[in-house]
């Protein structure tokens, strides 16, 4: 029972600590959020800080592990439905898409290049990333099942080329998204939702 506190205290603490440092994040930026910022916002002293956390970049790692629990959850949401695998298919992009508008600073950081301290983070980030990649392996999969995809997809490499290119073309969208409706008169939603189908079209029979 006394070690089931401690934990929960601990978690209590790292929690705080977290939801302070999220909060400057987005506001300023994680390069300009200083770790005297985070204690201060959090009620803690810098030294306390560090009892829980080795550093900015590891709080910052573990934000990013939520973050991507959350993609997770979003994507599995998506396929949960009763809906043929075309739909679940367009409703999963949408969820990316969503999750790339409410949190652009996490999307943009889960699909960049992650620089973490922690390898027990390191090793859930993988893992729930695996995960994240496999729902969209058995989207396709199912497919092939049902006869509306190609039975000479070749997994793991579609799974991953599709990963590649739903968050490829979301990101682009992010970026470059006044150039793109300049030039074809779309917006961002019906440009993403062309692009998933001109994916989706390449793999169907």
């Amino acid at each position: 029972m006394k070690q089931e506190k401690k934990q929960a205290l601990t978690e209590f603490h790292r929690h705080t600590i977290q939801n302070a440092a999220e909060k400057l994040f987005l506001e300023k930026g994680l390069a300009s959020t200083s770790l005297d910022e985070i204690a201060k916002t959090a009620g803690y002293s810098k030294a306390t800080l560090y009892v829980y956390f080795k550093s900015k970049a590891d709080i910052w790692n573990n934000i990013l592990l939520s973050a991507m629990k959350m993609l997770k959850a979003k994507v599995e949401n998506a396929v949960l439905s009763d809906s043929d695998i075309i739909e679940k298919y367009f409703v999963l992009c949408e969820a990316i898409a969503g999750f790339s508008d409410d949190y652009p600073l996490y999307f943009e950081s889960l699909i960049g290049m992650i620089l973490l301290e922690n390898e027990e983070v390191s090793r859930k980030i993988y893992e729930v990333g695996e995960d994240i990649t496999g729902i969209v392996g058995q989207l396709i999969a199912q497919g092939v099942k049902e006869g509306k995809v190609r039975s000479d997809v070749q997994f793991p490499n579609i799974t991953i080329v599709f990963w590649a290119c739903i968050s490829g073309m979301i990101r682009m969208a992010n970026q470059k998204e006044i150039y793109f409706s300049k030039e074809t008169g779309y917006g961002k939603k019906e440009l993403l939702r062309y692009g998933f189908e001109t994916l989706l079209r390449s793999i169907m029979n």
